[in-house]
């Protein structure tokens, strides 16, 4: 009968119980009992009978065999089969053995003898005393576990390097050898069925060949590279020169200025011809839009008063030079754009593209955050020796958005991995760009801003993956009043407000220097009401535009809660977007077009953290497991918890795809 350790179990469906379960059953309507009658014929339990039916509970030898007497079963062979004392290990190896074939398995295919014959044979290759066999022994005797299951017998040199032993001691120490079998292959294949196929036919060199794709890289083919020095740095305050949007609304504001001092000399002439030296006759249109432009420029001219009035023409004249363009801001723009084109040229000519940051950029705020990032990152001790060449948007420009188009195209194409920066709202461009990186084959790193300052215990992702009893009880130490209905967005906004409250101002001016670009507060402040967003954006650009030498200013007591406000509800956006680009993103897995398989993205939170990425990519070293789940078997990459690949459980489903994804 079958041994005591192999009946006990967790009290869920197990299929080797289930098949036991089915024979009693039949058996036992056959002869037209309840299970309460047979329970008590028996004298045991009804749950007995109920729990071995259904495949949950299997119970112990003596009762087992008394079933069987009972219900005329022991002379059947089918019962003979499943009550042999290694029928449940043979049960448990097929399932990890399905796993390693990528297929499922049946006992139910052979006839009652063909069945006891392979139990036997599973029984001398699990081996509980340990290896009893040698490889050649090992690897011919498991080729011949596979001919009972109509499979053709693995190579000896994928026998020795994914299953590595002589025998094994048990299910579980196989099964550990099945799952090391299954990171590894799906890295490069999008079934584990298609791996095993193609790998276990390969002979040591060919499999060498077939898994060099994951072997580590060393680090000096980057670091024999002379340094990245072609490309020529731009000033913090001039980069937004190089926005499309930005550059552009410079030269919107010159083109209106230039008509503004058109209209101001023409209406200058006006009055001087008049002979009242008044307005009156002027055209309405033109003067309603010279009113519109003084008022957008703040002139203090205000012809609407005089309209009526004789009015100085000397002074509009004195004020049309006042409000005449700043030609020098063209100059500037015209200067940086030639050095962001060298930049491009140097971009186009390099021997090598490693990296290619993905990012919009707008506004004044996005250009900083982005070169800020950029150079905290490949200045890291970590990969700076590495001598990587890096596109860096910020850096370069060309007028043409055709040709702008086709740069970062060829950018694309050329770059090893691309690193994509989450902003507050993301472009069709962007997510395009993430999407053919991925489609490519090719690691993509999704960094999301988060608020970060451990010297103040501000620490926003952190603080959700706590539980809530814990950000409970640390409110509760701060002497804060607590929402019972809060959940665990609320509490850790609640956290992040306390502490930031707490503050000293010169310690909030401190953190709202170091996260302000990232967090586009300037674009925050344009909800608040004229007067208050008035106040807010002057001391922040007090704080923004003042050079190094300059102390850093403290912002007045009736504005700091606005900026804690805003710090918390950024902040807060930024944790919910890291977890839609975990779980739930669009861009989250994507089909490698070449293969088949699912790419997923890696999500960062800081640049050191992106660093670590960037060097274990180039590298080839990340660190690994597989998680599987009732829907999927995921690889997950170990210190950000991001999906790299994804193998579907659905069974249809993977039949359809990889029947039909290449026809």
């Amino acid at each position: 009968m079958l041994p005591q350790e192999l009946t006990e179990g967790p009290d869920s469906i197990q299929p080797g119980i289930r098949r036991i379960g089915e024979l009693v059953m039949r058996q036992r309507m056959r002869k037209n009992l309840s299970q309460s009658k047979l329970a008590a014929q028996l004298d045991c339990g009804r749950n007995t009978i109920t729990h071995l039916e259904q495949g949950r509970r299997l119970p112990p030898p003596e009762d087992l065999e008394q079933i069987g007497l009972a219900l005329d079963l022991i002379d059947n062979p089918a019962w003979r089969v499943v009550t042999h004392p290694e029928y449940l290990t043979t049960i448990r190896f097929q399932e990890a053995l399905a796993e390693l074939l990528g297929k499922s398995l049946s006992l139910d295919s052979l006839d009652p003898i063909s069945q006891a014959m392979l139990i036997e044979s599973v029984s001398l290759w699990i081996h509980p005393q340990g290896a009893q066999m040698s490889l050649t022994q090992a690897h011919d005797h498991f080729n011949a576990l596979l001919t009972f299951y109509g499979e053709r017998g693995v190579s000896l040199a994928f026998y020795q390097h994914f299953l590595g032993q002589r025998n094994f001691t048990s299910v579980p120490h196989f099964f550990q050898r099945v799952r090391a079998f299954q990171q590894t292959a799906i890295r490069i294949y999008g079934s584990f069925r298609k791996a095993f196929k193609t790998l276990s036919v390969c002979d040591e060199a060919q499999l060498n060949a077939a898994l060099q794709s994951l072997q580590p890289v060393d680090p000096v083919i980057y670091t024999r590279r002379r340094p990245f020095t072609s490309i020529r740095s731009i000033a913090r305050e001039r980069l937004d020169d190089l926005g499309y949007i930005s550059a552009e609304r410079v030269k919107q504001q010159n083109r209106e200025r230039h008509e503004l001092h058109r209209s101001l000399l023409e209406l200058a002439s006006w009055i001087e011809r008049s002979p009242d030296h008044s307005i009156s006759g002027f055209s309405a249109k033109k003067l309603h839009r010279i009113q519109a432009r003084l008022r957008k420029f703040e002139s203090e001219l205000q012809i609407e008063e005089t309209l009526f009035s004789k009015v100085d023409p000397a002074e509009i004249r004195r004020e049309a030079l006042h409000l005449s363009p700043e030609d020098e801001d063209l100059a500037r723009i015209a200067a940086t754009q030639e050095r962001g084109l060298q930049n491009l040229t140097a971009y186009l000519t390099e021997p090598y593209l490693d990296v290619y940051i993905a990012t919009s950029m707008r506004e004044r705020a996005d250009f900083i955050s982005v070169n800020t990032f950029v150079e905290t990152l490949f200045s890291d001790p970590l990969i700076a020796p590495l001598h990587l060449r890096y596109f860096n948007p910020t850096l370069s420009w060309i007028s043409d958005r055709v040709a702008k188009g086709l740069v970062e195209a060829l950018m694309l194409r050329r770059a090893s991995l691309t690193v994509y920066m989450a902003q507050k709202s993301d472009t069709f461009g962007k997510d395009s760009e993430a999407s053919v990186a991925l489609g490519q084959g090719k690691p993509v790193i999704v960094y999301v801003p988060r608020l970060y300052a451990p010297a103040y215990q501000l620490d926003s992702e952190a603080l959700m993956q706590q539980n809530e009893g814990t950000l409970r009880q640390q409110l509760l130490a701060l002497g804060t009043e607590l929402d019972e209905d809060l959940d665990k967005q609320g509490l850790v906004g609640k956290l992040l407000s306390t502490r930031l409250s707490q503050l000293a101002p010169e310690a909030l001016a401190e953190i709202i220097e170091a996260h302000w670009a990232d967090f586009d507060l300037y674009g925050e402040l344009k909800s608040l009401s004229p007067e208050l967003s008035n106040r807010c954006n002057n001391w922040l650009d007090a704080l923004t535009l003042r050079s190094a030498d300059q102390p850093r200013p403290l912002p007045p007591l009736e504005i700091c809660g606005v900026f804690i406000e805003k710090l918390v509800q950024v902040a807060l956006f930024f944790e919910r977007r890291s977890h839609t680009f975990k779980e739930i993103h669009p861009l989250a897995l994507q089909v490698i077009l070449s293969s088949g398989v699912l790419n997923g993205i890696l999500v960062v939170r800081s640049a050191q953290a992106c660093t670590r990425m960037v060097y274990q990519l180039l590298t080839n070293t990340l660190e690994t497991e597989l998680k599987v789940d009732p829907e999927n078997y995921r690889l997950i990459e170990k210190h950000t918890g991001s999906t790299l690949r994804v193998i579907s459980r659905h069974q249809l489903l993977t039949n359809a795809f990889w029947t039909q994804y290449f026809s």
